[in-house]
């Protein structure tokens, strides 16, 4: 049907017995990466109307060591990744074009779980849209505050709502000195230890 309409498409391939018709291809390696290799070949799967050109990537997963007529040997274990694309790239073009769309995906998902997005809170409208522009805030916040310290740059949202929001405190401030009060055996304390400024 895409192309049918002229439309540009990338489709990550996922067939059953690949990994044996890969095997038999001419690979070429990419310059300046050993562990890299490219090959292109035509194939037509059951129900596809047309042969296609599949272009596939092989990297290095692993280095193992096997016996062979009683010697050993230090030999690869590759791993694949296969696309059928009407881009005119080569298969390590068309993998960055696809960890491209992967990111995407990856941030709709955390907009979607770490801001409610697609959650109905109430029957009204406009109380939805405020709730969210609050999550939303809420989430811009915590990013902000975790910029500012490396122990908690890489946490995610939710663990970071349990570490610092959920649990019962207040934020108490006499003669300059700022000062987060709570309880003193609460489930997350090593955790949480900061210096308030």
């Amino acid at each position: 049907m895409l192309e049918s309409f002229n439309w540009d498409y990338l489709v990550k391939v996922k067939l059953k017995n690949l990994g044996k018709l890969f095997e038999s291809q001419t690979w070429v390696s990419i310059k300046g990466d050993k562990d890299v290799a490219i090959c292109e070949f035509t194939y037509k799967a059951n129900g596809w109307s047309k042969l296609r050109v599949l272009k596939v990537m092989r990297s290095v997963k692993e280095y193992v060591q096997v016996e062979y007529l009683g010697e050993k040997q230090i030999v690869p274990v590759y791993q694949y990744v296969c696309y059928a694309s009407n881009y005119d790239m080569d298969a390590v073009g068309l993998h960055e074009l696809y960890k491209q769309r992967s990111t995407s995906e990856t941030w709709i998902e955390q907009v979607k779980g770490h801001t409610m997005d697609g959650t109905t809170l109430t029957d009204n409208f406009w109380a939805n849209d405020i709730l969210w522009q609050m999550n939303v805030l809420a989430y811009n916040l915590s990013v902000m505050m975790r910029q500012k310290k490396s122990k908690f740059k890489k946490q995610e949202h939710r663990t970071f709502i349990d570490w610092f929001i959920a649990v019962p405190a207040k934020i108490t401030s006499s003669g300059h000195q700022i000062e987060l009060k709570m309880y003193e055996h609460h489930f997350y304390k090593v955790d949480r230890l900061i210096e308030a400024t």
